[in-house]
């Protein structure tokens, strides 16, 4: 039987080491994607300042117009005045559109309703910034920053405009928008605050051992995060090693334990693994076990939880891949059931 190498042993079980997170995280192309000038609907940076084609509110059949106007499919001019009984009354000038029904207005393949919100059914209603027909937060195919979106591009819960963060302007959803290329001052290019605290993005120095020890070396960027009982407050980095590649774009501050049984060649030990029982408010205990080639090493990590991808930095760079993070908000096998911002990836 072939030996393996203790190098190779040692760097598989290090995978453990890093946290939980599952492979089901969709990479999609956003159809419709900018480039950069010369498209509608665009910055002079290239992203894209608002969806085409919204209206501002509902509108009912039987429209009343005070001028003549002519049948046809072409677009009619005048002062129209469109008048409803229960949701509201709606003044418009100069333009009718045809494709005015009695549920909604419909222009440019976008419905604007006034009823309830069902995030995904391709109708902005209610609270609801976007809705471009699915929930899934679409990934840019940009090859560097800034990451570009299609104009309709709609965050998983359908309350925030992708390619609206990073135009210097707090749109809904947003938590702040500070115009730059940098997840590590007070403002993430995701549009959320940066709290120095779980999840939050983070640098790490390290000389030695960096690859096969998470706790080796020091970091900034995790000042506020409050460390457990029994944890040990780590920044988990995107690494090419190759046998333990890792995928963390910008940096993650979280907090660790780690203990490992069987011989020798057990990666270090990090933290009480015992100790560390509950995790800080924010933040979700990920309980993971891993038996391989006689050892058997077991990791606690308390990372950042959330209700949704506005919450986890969905718009991340990573410099080391150069390509976008994929962090998004999803309960993982060993997460217990509770959501968490992970990159898929790992």
């Amino acid at each position: 039987m072939q030996r393996l190498s203790a190098p190779i042993l040692f760097s598989v079980l290090v995978l453990a080491a890093c946290p939980a997170d599952s492979n089901n995280t969709t990479t999609s192309a956003s159809e419709g994607t900018t480039t950069g000038g010369g498209s509608e609907g665009t910055t002079a940076s290239g992203t894209t300042a608002g969806i085409s084609g919204t209206t501002e509110g509902p509108t009912t059949a039987n429209p009343t117009t005070t001028t003549d106007t002519t049948a046809g499919s072409e677009p009619t001019t005048g002062e129209v005045t469109t008048t409803t009984g229960v949701e509201g009354t709606t003044t418009t000038g100069g333009t009718t559109i045809e494709g005015t029904t009695a549920e909604g207005t419909t222009t440019g393949g976008t419905t604007t309703t006034g009823g309830d919100a069902v995030c995904g059914d391709g109708e902005i209603a209610g609270d609801e910034a976007c809705d471009d027909s699915n929930k899934t937060t679409e990934l840019s195919t940009s090859k560097n920053l800034p990451l570009m979106y299609g104009a309709a591009a709609c965050i998983d819960d359908c309350s925030l405009v992708l390619s609206l963060c990073g135009n210097g302007k707090v749109d809904p959803g947003e938590q702040c928008d500070d115009g730059n290329p940098d997840s590590h001052d007070d403002c993430t290019t995701s549009c959320t605050t940066n709290t120095k605290d779980y999840g939050s993005p983070c640098k790490r120095m390290c000389n030695q051992n960096c690859d096969t020890d998470v706790a080796s070396g020091t970091f900034t960027g995790c000042e506020n995060m409050e460390v457990p009982e029994g944890g040990k407050a780590v920044c988990y980095v995107s690494t090419k090693f190759n046998l333990a590649k890792r995928y963390f774009a910008e940096g993650m501050c979280a907090t660790t334990a780690q203990t490992c049984s069987g011989g020798a060649l057990c990666p270090p030990n990090v933290g009480t693994y015992d100790t560390l029982k509950t995790c800080p408010a924010g933040s979700a205990l990920v309980d993971r076990t891993t038996m391989s080639f006689g050892l058997t090493v077991k990791t606690k990590v308390c990372q950042q939880a959330c209700d949704s991808d506005a919450d986890c930095r969905w718009n991340a760079w990573d410099a080391i891949w150069a390509t976008p993070g994929q962090f998004r908000c999803q309960a993982t096998p060993d997460s217990g059931g509770v959501k968490i911002c992970a990159d898929g990836q790992n």
